[in-house]
């Protein structure tokens, strides 16, 4: 009986066995150098808070268009997500799911059809690759108002002073910023204005501002900071 468990047979053993989970940290380090390319024309955000906070998206890419990388590990669940997608919406562009092979199939169901679906999973050796099961497709129906959220309250002044020659009062809250933004701004002048100034945003004057912590599956996630990977065109 023992034979059949002997050290002779323990390669094909091994060689039967499930591959390890996916966590979230080697699926944002796998995603951040599959997109690193792109940094000469983009700038990437790690934690990019949504609609003052409420949402934040894992990964950004703010060039010419405003593009979001949402990550869904083997130990994630969808349970957030259903908020989040609706988020999502209202800012960017372009959206893609990037799961582990666990969430796969089931991605392709809860998603919009606009959204792109990206699958990575290991191999033999125990590296990642990525399958792309789905691209992203643009969507034009973003919310100006949830647009000009992106923008500090100095960031607003200055495009309403600069671009729409508007008398800002001094006691002006930000949110009634964001309402004048909203209502002066077409959309596409307002994402040209949001991508320029995200993208023109100082790395030391991000690390100034409050931050949150971010939930994950494992401590190694950032918190809600910006992953400079190298900025503007």
């Amino acid at each position: 009986m023992w034979s059949r468990f002997s050290w002779h047979n323990m390669p094909t053993i091994i060689q039967t066995m499930a591959p390890a989970p996916i966590t979230e940290k080697e699926l944002r380090r796998h995603i951040l150098g599959e997109l690193a390319y792109r940094a000469v024309q983009v700038r990437i955000y790690e934690e990019l808070a949504i609609e003052q906070g409420a949402s934040r998206v894992d990964i950004a890419l703010v060039g010419d268009i405003l593009e979001a990388f949402e990550l869904k590990s083997d130990l994630d669940d969808f349970g957030r997500l259903h908020n989040q997608i609706h988020a999502y919406n209202r800012v960017f562009d372009r959206i893609t799911l990037v799961t582990g092979p666990t969430h796969a199939h089931g991605a392709i169901k809860l998603m919009p059809s606009w959204w792109g679906v990206w699958t990575v999973r290991r191999d033999a050796d125990g590296h990642l690759f990525t399958e792309v099961v789905r691209e992203a497709d643009d969507h034009a129906h973003q919310e100006r108002h949830s647009l000009a959220m992106f923008l500090w309250r100095d960031e607003a002044v200055h495009v309403l002073t600069s671009g729409t020659d508007t008398l800002v009062p001094k006691k002006a809250t930000k949110s009634q910023l964001h309402d004048w933004l909203a209502a002066k701004l077409s959309l596409d002048a307002l994402r040209i204005c949001v991508s320029g100034t995200l993208r023109a945003r100082s790395s030391d004057k991000w690390a100034t501002r409050p931050k949150q912590s971010a939930p994950s599956d494992d401590l190694s996630h950032p918190d809600a900071s910006c992953s400079d990977f190298h900025c503007l065109i």
